[in-house]
């Protein structure tokens, strides 16, 4: 006959032992999964952690421009282009003008500008309003219209500082960055009369000159050619043909054209 053994038929003293060994591993099972389930997530995070430190790193302030560095780089790397210009807010005159663009980079953000211009300009509607209110009030406005002139050939040469360099996203597919640069400096013209005093081609010719400031922007279409689109403010110092007196003229002018970079390796 089969006998079963009860916890009841065991002495105090044995069961007393028992009990506490099953409560005690009942008790610690849970609290030791637990702890090292905390240690292995802890472990991982820290280690993730560290690998995403030492792969970026800290950017340094003086390799703020690194990516223009590493792929459109300036210094030693001169620039040749061709700029098409006009002169939209002159009162008189509607003029373009094409132009040679050499400029010579000699650091990341400073360069020399070498720009020559030659064109042509005609008279606009305004200019011929004054003209006929001249000729109608018997030549008051005579020393107006002969100080009015279109410029021929010229050029400027300007110290171009470029203190910002950046990119943005054209689209979801295309990376479009740009150059922004300031401008200064000098130019001269020799310009033409539209209404000499004589008849002495000596007298149509004119000079004009002065300083020139302008801000621009530059598109890098790819390692050896961008985009690039100016403004410029050149205040031309001028003398009336009748009264001899010393005058400033503002004259806006805006240019878009191409820069080709011919030592610049693609990479």
């Amino acid at each position: 006959m089969r006998s079963t053994l009860l916890l009841t038929d065991l002495p105090m003293k044995t069961l007393a032992p028992l009990l506490s060994a099953i409560l005690a591993v009942c008790l610690l099972a849970p609290a030791t999964a637990s702890a090292a389930k905390r240690k292995t997530s802890k472990s991982a995070t820290t280690e993730k952690r560290e690998v995403k430190v030492e792969e970026v790193g800290v950017l340094r302030n003086e390799d703020v421009r690194v990516v223009q560095k590493n792929l459109f780089t300036k210094k030693g790397h001169h620039e040749v282009g061709f700029l098409i210009s006009t002169t939209p807010l002159d009162t008189y005159v509607v003029g373009l003008h094409g132009g040679l663009d050499i400029t010579f980079n000699f650091a990341e953000r400073v360069g020399l500008e070498l720009l020559v211009q030659g064109g042509y300009g005609f008279a606009n509607g305004h200019y011929q309003d004054v003209s006929a209110l001249g000729e109608a009030l018997g030549g008051t406005l005579t020393g107006l219209a002969s100080d009015t002139s279109r410029d021929l050939l010229g050029g400027g040469l300007n110290v171009v500082w470029s203190p910002i360099y950046g990119k943005f996203a054209w689209g979801s597919r295309k990376v479009v960055r740009f150059d922004v640069y300031g401008t200064l400096g000098g130019h001269g013209f020799l310009a033409q009369r539209l209404d000499p005093p004589t008849e002495d081609i000596a007298d149509s010719l004119t000079g004009h000159g002065g300083p020139s400031i302008g801000v621009g922007v530059k598109f890098h279409l790819n390692q050896s050619a961008a985009l690039k689109i100016d403004v410029r403010d050149n205040l031309s110092i001028e003398e009336r043909a009748f009264t001899g007196d010393i005058t400033v003229r503002s004259v806006f002018q805006l240019g878009v054209g191409i820069a080709f970079y011919p030592t610049r390796a693609a990479k």
